[in-house]
């Protein structure tokens, strides 16, 4: 809990600092409380960082400090509500400037907002305090329990992650594995010996990666003249590893310093081949780049391959040991075969690993669909039925509280392996990100876009000097990836840009637990989310099919922060919008309601799911002051009515696929703080004028060039990274407009689909365009011309990394042999040209990744592309 309120005291911290900076009425009227809360803040932040450090591992002392830093939270939140007001009512008091001489002051906001500033820092005051007694009063007893608990603790994890048993029992499913990794080790030292090979075995904690690794010692040690591993884990030094790595080889460390250490390796490895296997291996803060500095200092021999194996968690430790000459390997989990194979062993080993009755397999699935094909989830839970066997009534009781079997004492290995991974999350911020996956119910496929808007919603993402929010967040994204947190589903290849994204059931477990003891969600003992209990009330919660609750209405909760409708809605929904008065993410673009009977396909009509018409519906939405994301994608909204200009906190506003929505009203330029508008995939005409207001906007997308809607509203927005516009049947460009695009310095994205404009003529009209200094992506869509425009060269596009051009009437992609020099992803569809793909390879010579698909008339193409439609450059 410790950490992730030191989060919360960060977030808030940031805000005050904004406030005491801005040139605001407020601020001035309360700039000695607002320095006051600072100073507070910034006081509990050290004052929690120490409590997490010197916390005694013991139920008393958890129990009372949490107690101290609930309270503590639940200050921190209203402040954070405090200043939200403040924010709103600063944008509220600018739209009245003009009428501030007609208009009599309001002494009333002003006067209980200094009360409510004045409680909050008296709030905080006493739970510092009250801290600070406690600690004080517990300090000596707590440092020696501490110690020795530090001790225990980490003996019991080093025997656990780093136990070595060579005598390894019957293995299951990893068969192909070896013989994949051992073909890459035998047959290249056969063809031609390279001095120095390196191989990344990634997953994540209980997947089996020591045990491959550990089998594939046992069948190539022999082929070596010096073999060494070590058991890293997560605490160990650089000199731990150098002792381990020499005692390995029976050479003496006593008395030897790191260096000398080193140097003694050297000599011991010099003019032979080796193989040493880094088990577990974490990310060292202190030098990132440890591993890859030991192993440019290793010695290497004319004629002999030596190789380096490392397992771990973080696909960036692995990509981090060298450029050159390294392969990485991510094995998989268990099929279901072999997943019931290694289960018999564990569950029926009276029966010597052999089912007793059909009925205990049936009962058995559900375990293992849970487990997922984790080896160290299956093994442990089948040792933990086995105990049941002689009963079939208890061991289906037991199988199905599978939740409940993921607390008892016997899984602590799993729950740990898996817990580690969270605990060693570099920040607190990137902890509140994976926790907010659990509201998802299990086996979702999340959608990355939708998750990263919630965390920017929520204020967990905060854009910095160097990178926006949306950026910061495909960051957070790759990192709980890489770090095997969350799985793939869907990604963009050729720079690994997560579109959609999973999560495995165990690792679930854990967070679910974890989000649950932070009260940001509720779950009942079979892992389902709830809408309350009988002492908590949730800040996030997804109505979903999943859910324990069978009511039908939500429950007031002005606590409530992120509401997802990911199923039929509750009755009257709309109703409960006004108690959600600290709500600051409301997603409804899951919900799915049937309009039509005689049709198969879920329809969501917010008109129905509110019993009421738009402007109703709006009105409950827009009384939620405080939202900063909204999404109604995919709904049948036919119009955004005057009402959205109160939520002047929204940053985020998602309307895509909308496909009845013709109208937004003009007020929406009213909404000064929206970094995201989507109106992609929508029938209306044209956004309304005056969009140069909205000067914090970073991405557009769905912004259809008309002669209601001209470039020249895009040149006030100067923040803008993606711009995603449309071509229409009125398309005019006029001569002064030909500059806007040139002037978002900002501009990294750009999507032109001409799909509504036929004509030859129209297109052409594009030539005149000046593309953007920094662009990065070009995607060209629909594009009805002979030709790509003039623009099109890389004299012009000298930044493009990545190119898209789909569905387009172009004879030749270009014009000339000019190479594209920086252009490393291509994607060409649904084109009707010739084109040598040894020719595209060529002129585009930084190329390492290429997708094309319905391009029948292309010759020369990569295998791969032939028979998948992809090709990868190997590294």
């Amino acid at each position: 809990m410790t950490m992730l309120v030191e989060a919360l005291v960060q977030a808030v911290t940031s805000q005050v600092v904004s406030a005491i900076a801005q040139e605001a009425q407020f601020a001035f009227k309360f700039k000695d409380e607002l320095e006051q809360m600072k100073t507070w803040l910034g006081t509990m932040e050290c004052l929690v960082v120490d409590a997490d450090k010197k916390l005694m591992k013991q139920r008393r002392d958890q129990e009372t400090v949490k107690k101290y830093l609930s309270k503590l939270r639940e200050v921190i939140y209203e402040a954070d509500n405090a200043l939200t007001d403040y924010l709103i009512r600063e944008e509220e008091q600018k739209k009245k400037r003009f009428f501030t001489c007609l208009l009599p002051l309001d002494p009333v906001f002003p006067h209980e907002m200094g009360k409510r500033l004045t409680k909050i820092n008296s709030e905080i005051k006493d739970v510092h305090d009250n801290l600070v007694r406690y600690l004080s009063a517990t300090a000596a007893a707590r440092d020696n329990a501490s110690d020795y608990m530090s001790q225990q603790i980490n003996s019991s994890r080093r025997q656990f992650i780093g136990s070595q048993d060579f005598c390894l029992h019957k293995t299951y499913g990893l068969d192909g594995d070896i013989k994949k990794l051992t073909g890459w080790i035998l047959d290249g030292n056969k063809k031609e010996p390279v001095a120095m090979n390196y191989i990344g075995i990634v997953g994540m904690g209980g997947l089996g990666k020591t045990t491959l690794a550990q089998k594939l010692y046992q069948e190539i040690s022999h082929h070596f003249e010096k073999t060494m591993w070590v058991c890293v884990s997560r605490n160990s030094s650089e000199r731990f590893i150098l002792k381990n790595l020499l005692e390995k080889v029976n050479e003496n460390t006593s008395s030897l310093d790191s260096g000398q250490m080193l140097r003694r390796l050297i000599n011991v490895l010099e003019g032979k081949s080796y193989l040493i296997v880094l088990d577990d291996v974490w990310p060292y803060e202190k030098n990132p780049d440890w591993l890859k500095d030991l192993c440019s200092m290793l010695p290497t021999s004319a004629g002999k391959s030596s190789w380096i194996i490392i397992t771990t968690r973080n696909e960036g430790v692995a990509k981090s040991m060298v450029l050159r000459n390294t392969q990485i390997h991510y094995p998989k989990t268990l099929n279901n075969g072999d997943s019931w194979d290694l289960f018999s062993e564990s569950a029926f080993r009276k029966n010597n690993g052999k089912c007793p009755d059909d009925e205990f397999k049936l009962d058995s699935e559900h375990i293992l669909k849970k487990c997922g094909g984790l080896p160290l989830a299956i093994k442990t839970l089948g040792s933990l039925l086995s105990q049941k066997v002689d009963s079939p009534t208890e061991w289906k009781e037991t199988s199905e509280k599978f939740h409940a079997l993921t607390k008892g004492e016997q899984t602590v290995a799993v729950i740990d392996s898996l817990r580690l991974s969270y605990d060693e999350l570099p920040h607190t911020s990137l902890k509140q990100c994976l926790l907010c996956v659990s509201i998802y119910p299990e086996d979702f496929e999340i959608d990355a876009e939708q998750l990263i808007h919630w965390w920017i919603g929520e204020g967990i993402v905060r854009e910095n000097h160097l990178t926006t929010a949306i950026e910061l967040g495909y960051k957070y994204l790759a990192e709980l990836v890489n770090r095997s947190l969350l799985e793939v589903v869907d990604r963009r290849w050729y720079d690994g840009k997560v579109y959609k994204c999973k999560i495995h059931d165990m690792v679930r477990e854990v967070i679910i637990k974890i989000a649950g003891d932070e009260a940001f969600c509720i779950f009942n003992d079979q892992g389902k989310l709830m809408q309350k209990d009988k002492q908590n009330m949730p800040r996030w919660l997804g109505i979903s099919e999943d859910m324990d609750d069978d009511k039908k209405e939500l429950e007031d909760n002005p606590k409530l922060r992120t509401f997802f409708l990911m199923s039929n809605p509750p009755s009257n929904i709309g109703k409960y919008f006004r108690s959600l008065e600290s709500l600051r993410v409301l997603d409804l673009s899951y919900s799915k309601v049937v309009k039509d009977s005689s049709t198969t396909s879920p329809v969501t009509c917010l008109e129905d799911l509110f019993r009421t018409n738009v402007e109703d519906l709006f009105s409950y939405i827009s009384s939620l002051k405080r939202l900063a994301c909204l999404n109604l994608s995919g709904t049948q909204i036919k119009e955004v009515p005057s009402s959205i200009q109160k939520l002047l906190n929204l940053q985020i506003l998602v309307l895509n696929k909308c496909i009845k929505l013709d109208k937004i009203h003009p007020s929406i330029k009213c909404l000064k703080r929206l970094i995201v508008l989507d109106v992609g995939d929508c029938p209306i005409g044209c956004l309304p004028k005056g969009l140069g207001n909205l000067c914090l906007l970073q991405e557009l997308t769905g912004f259809k060039v008309t002669q209601g809607c001209a470039l020249r509203e895009l040149s006030e927005l100067k923040e803008l990274r993606v711009l995603r516009i449309v071509l229409s049947a009125d398309t005019e460009i006029s001569q002064d407009e030909m500059g806007i695009l040139s002037s978002l310095s900002n501009l990294k994205v750009l999507t032109i689909d001409a799909e509504e404009c036929k004509e030859q003529e129209t297109s052409g009209k594009l030539d005149g365009l000046e593309m953007p200094p920094n662009l990065r992506e070009l995607y060209v869509k629909n594009y009805h011309s002979n030709r790509m425009p003039n623009w099109f060269h890389p004299n012009v596009l000298s930044g493009l990394q990545y190119l898209s051009v789909e569905n387009c009437r172009i004879k030749k992609l270009t014009s000339d042999q000019s190479t594209w020099k920086h252009v490393e992803g291509l994607c060409l569809k649904l084109l009707n040209y010739q084109e040598d793909g040894e020719n595209l390879r060529k002129i585009m010579p930084a190329l390492r990744y290429m997708e094309i698909r319905h391009c029948s008339k292309f010759k020369n193409l990569p295998r791969e592309v032939v028979e998948q439609g992809v090709w990868r450059k190997q590294n």
